[in-house]
């Protein structure tokens, strides 16, 4: 028995960390319907992100006579450790979701896990992963329950592609194993973004290459753009074709939805240039991956202006190091051997040569 699953898909997410509320028109249409064949909802979210964190409830009430009633709760987190370029740990994410459908009066629930462990590791630009683990769900429709258990692994790539003065492209691709006992899967797919001062846009593709009948919707596609209104006002429109689903054994799906977020409270701004001190005397010193298309050094007063190496994490170049009380002076350099300070990093100052270089204070400790 397949389980839609309601168009449980939350917008896309703010790129601001905090709390965030989102109010949605959106309609799916079923290939196969097991409760009704299209659903036209309006939706309020409210959702809050901070680091690896995650978590997010949404009501959804139908638009006329037809449709479905739904509901959904979902959280993750990645626990980690990092150590230069590559990262180590595991991903932990639960959701539930309940609905019910007024022509029919079926009720269906369900409560899905997921633990996977994984691997990441940065070259220059790129940044390749891998996970693996146990995803879980158990479902009901009416007086039916059945429960769904597949291990899964992952290998994703992305990489971008760095304008300066401007957002970066970042293009990425993922292949997708699932599998149980008795049955597997296999997924192929691809994505690319790019992001302007106010506005962002995406396209992901991809398709089932192994595990299908024939019958069976194998293509998935989606693409969507937001637009900033305002400091906290982001407006979102998307679209999607989604495929059946082995864990969900949900059918073939088609969705377009529109809808504003809303960033609540004081804006928690993305992580800016330069340094941020942490436990005392380690440091983390960041750059955004688009001032060079390729992984710059740092040198300074530290290092005895030897030249370190940084290493990219999600939209910046970055490094740590413990560092003793004192002042310090440090620039970055290209791997062409130019050195430059990008404006807005703290500290920055004339050399006094035609150049910039870059203060940093460690305080005496407590």
């Amino acid at each position: 028995m397949g389980l839609v699953l309601l168009g449980l898909a939350p917008v896309a997410p703010v790129a601001a960390q905090g709390w965030s509320a989102d109010l949605q028109a959106a309609r799916s249409s079923f290939g196969t319907p097991p409760l009704t064949s299209a659903s036209t909802n309006a939706s309020l979210g409210l959702r809050y992100a901070r680091g690896h964190r995650a978590l997010s409830a949404i009501l959804a009430a139908p638009i006329g006579d037809d449709g479905l009633f739904w509901g959904v709760i979902h959280g993750s987190e990645r626990l980690a450790v990092r150590t230069g370029r590559f990262e180590a740990g595991v991903d932990l994410s639960a959701m539930g979701h309940a609905q019910r459908d007024r022509v029919t009066e079926l009720d269906g629930s369900g409560l899905q896990g997921e633990a996977l462990g994984f691997g990441s590791v940065s070259v220059g630009s790129l940044i390749a992963e891998v996970r693996s683990g146990g995803s879980r769900y158990d479902g009901r429709i009416g007086d039916e329950s059945w429960s769904r258990s597949l291990h899964r692994s992952e290998l994703s790539l992305s990489y971008p592609v760095s304008i300066r003065n401007s957002r970066a492209f970042e293009l990425g691709s993922d292949l997708r194993h699932m599998r149980s006992a008795d049955e597997a899967y296999t997924w192929m797919g691809g994505s690319v973004s790019i992001g302007l001062p106010r506005a962002q846009a995406w396209l992901s593709a991809g398709s089932w290459v192994d595990g299908l009948d024939s019958e069976s919707s194998s293509i998935g596609i989606g693409g969507g753009a937001s637009f900033a209104l305002t400091h906290q006002a982001v407006l979102r429109v998307q679209a999607r074709h989604e495929p059946f689903d082995p864990l969900f054994l949900g059918t073939d799906r088609t969705s377009w939805g529109v809808g504003v977020s809303y960033r609540l409270g004081s804006s928690s701004p993305a992580p800016r240039a330069g340094p941020e001190l942490r436990n005392r005397n380690r440091v983390t010193i960041r750059i955004p991956i688009t001032e060079t298309g390729s992984p710059p050094t740092i040198a300074g007063d530290f290092s005895g202006w030897e030249p370190l190496p940084m290493h990219r994490r999600g939209l910046s170049w970055e490094i740590q190091l413990d560092l003793a009380p004192g002042l310090y002076q440090y620039a970055f350099q290209t791997d062409e051997g130019d050195w430059f300070v990008p404006e807005g990093v703290e500290g920055r100052r004339d050399d006094g040569m035609g150049g910039w270089v870059a203060r940093l204070l460690i305080p005496e400790g407590e």
